[in-house]
């Protein structure tokens, strides 16, 4: 046995393993627990399965196997077995009592698996075996609540713990962070500092990730004194370095976290610079932003995803699918943040054939285990707001009733909306029900576009309505919003006025604009000037406004009005900025202007235009201003 062993502890491949093993069977030892522990502490590195089936084949296996055999599972992507052993124990005979060591693995196993009433016979059985106070055991207590998004029992547990040490307060500090609570988290930081419990790097980095939710630079500015202070080599501490860039970022002090990421090492910490990358393009400095992006001697796939989404979100769309394209170039698979993100810019574009390639290329890729419900959002999304509503009808159908969120139905229920198949949208929402997810705003102003495009007033006023008797949902401005464009496309402007009128907050221009529109469409004069003049007085720059009632004003003949408002516009100096537009031909996207001579082919689209008109005029169509 002493050669065996010898030999296991030279031991280095799985095969010589397996060789070492082999041995042990034929000797007839494979059921001595002093050679198969290490053996079994060997494979279960990287074959945990074959440890347990070496486990499984010992006897009358000690506390000292279970435990070691529960903590391996418990950090593995099978966690259930840790779960399953511990029954194993209880059940042998004679019973293994659990200690201190195996209940931490066991809370780690129930926080990865999401099972609060297990968690819960689990505390139970440790106050039952006096455990409860072992940091250890209420360490893991502490992460188990967190993960389960369970504050107030985290709070309990800490608060009636005898013997707290550093990682006790760590975790109530970044747990309480986590949960919104970051206020909280500063005090419990006082109380550790006030107990004299040493503080390490996971601390401060916890408390400029509170700072970093408060958006409160003046506490971050003295955690950063702190740092300094207890850490001599802080230049050289990536960890730290990364969470003071990311929380004078987010405080909007990117000055500073620019002259923190210039310090010492953090020159080539990629998180310190996309944490800046993203802050810039967050608050529209994008041209700033790709300059920094331009300046990181490296960068990884969350670098590229933060300058792709900060084109997206300055509304640089053209510009986002350059780069994601440029991505792809580089042999780098994007993450599905950088691949939503390059499809909602498809959508905005209407690049359909560039939205098709990229779902078809990263549908079902690795990245998407698990988390792919955002992915099928976009791609929904895309397809619908490019004009391909049957396909994403296609997609929507094709995802099974598990992956089907409100996100999912509120991306379907939107594309019909604006396709104009109120019906259909009335009926997906009917499955939505059925199915037990509950509407928020976001589908109820796709529901109510839907029914305004559609005519279908009662079915329209029933749903707004309902919205806070039967569904708990308070109707915002976009609510009333869509209720205006439904009465008024129908007609109903008295009724469209009076909602108005009995709005809970003061309508904004859109609403009044919807009105105007209408108000134009059915001829109402008098109420045109009403919507006009609260128009002009929230936007007395807008062209667009003043364009619009006086193209109103001449349809209905009153000619010297409209002059009137004509010269108001050229006597205020206003000016129409021109629209702009995108077309994708070939999988290529092209811009142009409103009145654009710049392209070589600018006379022969200006003569198909023509054409086009001549013949619309032909069939009666009369295309207003």
């Amino acid at each position: 046995m002493k050669s065996l062993k010898a030999v296991l502890a030279s031991c280095k491949t799985f095969h010589q393993a397996l060789q070492i093993q082999a041995q042990a069977v034929v000797t007839g030892r494979h059921h001595d627990p002093f050679l198969m522990t290490p053996l079994i502490s060997f494979f279960a590195t990287n074959h945990l399965h074959h440890s347990h089936l070496l486990f499984s084949q010992i006897p009358n296996p000690d506390l000292f196997l279970f435990n070691f055999l529960i903590r391996a599972f418990s950090l593995s992507q099978t966690p259930h077995h840790a779960l399953s052993l511990f029954r194993s124990m209880l059940s042998s005979s004679p019973p293994i009592s659990p200690d201190s060591f195996t209940f931490p693995f066991l809370l780690k196993s129930c926080a990865k698996l999401s099972l609060p009433k297990l968690a819960l016979q689990l505390y139970s059985h440790v106050i039952r075996s006096g455990f409860e106070s072992s940091v250890f055991v209420v360490n893991a207590l502490l992460q188990l609540y967190f993960v389960l998004r369970d504050a107030p029992n985290a709070c309990k547990v800490f608060d009636e713990s005898p013997v707290r040490d550093c990682v006790s307060y760590n975790t109530m500090i970044n747990g309480l962070v986590r949960a919104g609570r970051a206020d909280s988290s500063l005090k419990v930081f006082g109380e550790m500092r006030g107990n004299l419990v040493e503080v390490d790097e996971y601390t401060l980095v916890a408390l400029l990730s509170a700072c970093s939710s408060l958006e409160d630079s003046g506490t971050g500015r003295v955690v950063h004194g702190l740092v300094y202070r207890i850490f001599s080599c802080v230049n050289e501490n990536e960890l730290l370095m990364n969470a003071l860039v990311d929380m004078y970022a987010k405080c909007g002090c990117l000055e500073v976290a620019e002259r923190v990421v210039s310090c010492g090492n953090a020159k080539s910490g990629v998180a310190a610079w996309t944490s800046l990358v993203s802050a810039y393009a967050m608050r529209g400095e994008v041209e700033v932003a790709r300059r920094l992006f331009d300046q990181m001697g490296e960068r990884d796939v969350v670098s590229w995803t933060a300058m792709i989404s900060g084109y997206c979100h300055c509304g640089c769309f053209q510009e986002a699918l350059e780069l994601f394209v440029e991505l792809e170039g580089l042999g780098m698979e994007p993450d599905e943040v950088a691949v939503v993100a390059a499809l909602a810019a498809c959508a905005r574009l209407g690049a359909l054939e560039l939205g098709r390639r990229i779902h078809h290329k990263y549908d079902g890729g690795s990245w998407q285990c698990g988390t792919h419900r955002g992915f099928t959002c976009a791609v929904v999304d895309m397809y619908a707001k490019c004009g391909s509503i049957d396909t994403a009808l296609d997609v929507f159908r094709r995802t099974s009733d598990d992956m089907r969120t409100t996100f999912l139905y509120n991306s379907i229920l939107s594309g019909l909306a604006h396709h104009g198949l109120g019906e259909h949208a009335m009926a997906v929402f009917e499955e939505m029900r059925l199915q037990g997810l509950e509407p928020d705003e976001v589908t109820f102003v796709s529901l109510l576009c839907a029914c305004g495009h559609n005519g279908l007033v009662d079915d329209g006023k029933r749903l707004f309505e309902s919205m806070l008797s039967v569904y708990g949902v308070s109707p915002k401005m976009e609510h009333y919003g869509c209720m205006v464009d439904l009465l008024g496309r129908a007609g109903r402007l008295d009724e469209a006025y009076c909602l108005i009128q009995n709005m809970p907050f003061k309508a904004n221009a859109v609403i009044w604009r919807s009105l105007l529109s209408a108000c134009k469409v059915h001829g109402d004069v008098a109420l045109a000037r009403l919507a006009s003049h609260e128009l002009l007085a929230m936007e007395h720059d807008h062209g667009a406004r003043y364009v619009m009632l006086s193209n109103m004003l001449t349809l209905v003949e009153k000619h010297d009005e409209a002059a009137t408002v004509r010269k108001a516009i050229d006597d205020v100096g206003i000016q129409k900025p021109p629209g702009w537009s995108y077309v994708e031909i070939n999988g290529a996207l092209h811009k142009f202007l409103a009145g654009d001579k710049s392209h070589p082919k600018a006379k022969a689209t200006e003569l198909m235009l023509r054409n086009i008109d001549m013949g619309l005029k032909t069939i009666g169509h009369v295309i207003s201003a």
